[in-house]
């Protein structure tokens, strides 16, 4: 019976994070923090109107503590294509107040295509040029920001790593989107300020989909504490429905219907899946009634995805499976709308 493993891995990753539990106080706050406008999510137009969505990186201050000048990462989606990730673009050289990005391909390597960006003095919007691959000519498009991205970083002496006599400072970084809804704020902070290890702790909070109908929000932290064999990785996702002009948290009842046709229709589609990838625990990706899975709707089809030790062990990484709406036929609603025009 496969649940025994996943159960015990389970336990020893909340057993290991309970040991080395921290009141770190509101670290968003925190005296000695630094605090920058990371990047902002832009919504583009290409000249037959199609729009696309590019997260851009601004630049961070000198002497940030660990990898945190490089918390916020550079790239772009097509919403009619997306399927729950974003591809990551590369910022190559490029003269000073311009942005010259290429797309990572899967190997690692740069692809062809290439954008060209310059924003404005105050970053609320841009213009910029795509070359496509094959092509000489490039398609200008305009950019307007649609989310502000905040970050925050400090670090200061761990107790904990002192005495063990080692000098290893705890490091904090987290980034941010900035909301004018109250609620929706708060729980942006509540992930953003989370902590728990006595080494590090990287937050972050980022859109995954932004439209009018629909916005979601993916939390995740990496955190690692003093002695541990590896960090450890957790997330959480939250999608809010635009009702009456105002954002509305929505479960995953608001997507796929709660009827025991529909749920075991889809955790059948995500055991085999996981099961196709050789994750080692591939029937604990069934849907729970008790628990909320997580997930990003889109206009093709749905994206679940499960943190290491969920479904494999930490090795396997961090899974995900993609429904499309064929899959999802007869189960799925409120997906938001296709966005016309063409990639």
């Amino acid at each position: 019976m496969r649940l025994l493993p996943c159960l015990f891995a389970t336990l020893l990753a909340l057993a290991a994070g309970q040991s080395a539990a921290q009141d770190h106080g509101n670290l968003l706050q925190a005296p000695g923090r630094v605090e920058w406008d990371a990047g902002g999510l832009y919504e583009g137009r290409l000249p037959d109107g199609t729009p696309f969505q590019v997260a851009l990186a601004y630049p961070a201050p000198e002497g940030l503590p660990g990898e945190a000048g490089k918390i916020m990462a550079n790239n772009y989606w097509f919403p009619r294509d997306y399927k729950g990730k974003a591809s990551t673009l590369a910022a190559l050289d490029a003269p000073p107040g311009a942005l010259q990005l290429a797309p990572l391909l899967d190997s690692g390597a740069q692809g062809p295509e290439r954008f060209s960006i310059v924003l404005d003095a105050d970053r609320s919007g841009g213009k910029g040029s795509w070359t496509q691959a094959g092509e000489e000519k490039a398609l200008p498009f305009s950019l307007t920001r649609i989310v502000r991205y905040r970050a925050v970083a400090l670090t200061r002496p761990s107790p904990e790593a002192q005495a063990e006599g080692s000098d290893q400072p705890f490091v904090f970084a987290a980034l941010f989107p900035l909301f004018k809804d109250r609620a929706m704020d708060e729980w942006v902070r509540a992930m953003a300020s989370r902590c728990d290890a006595d080494l590090e702790c990287t937050n972050r909070v980022v859109v995954r989909w932004h439209s009018k109908d629909l916005l979601s929000l993916d939390a995740s932290t990496w955190t690692y504490g003093y002695g541990a064999a590896h960090e450890q990785y957790g997330s959480e996702m939250r999608h809010y429905v635009t009702h009456d002009g105002a954002p509305v948290h929505s479960r995953f009842t608001a997507f796929v219907a709660a009827s025991s046709e529909c749920r075991q229709r889809v955790s059948a589609a995500l055991v085999s899946r996981l099961g196709e990838q050789g994750l080692s625990w591939a029937e604990q990706g069934a849907l729970d009634v008790f628990k909320e899975p997580k997930f990003i709707p889109t206009p093709s089809g749905i994206e679940f995805h499960w943190d290491p030790y969920e479904v494999g062990s930490y090795a396997q990484g961090i899974p995900s499976v993609f429904l499309t709406r064929d899959e999802l036929e007869g189960c799925a609603g409120n997906l938001p709308q296709r966005a016309a025009g063409r990639p």
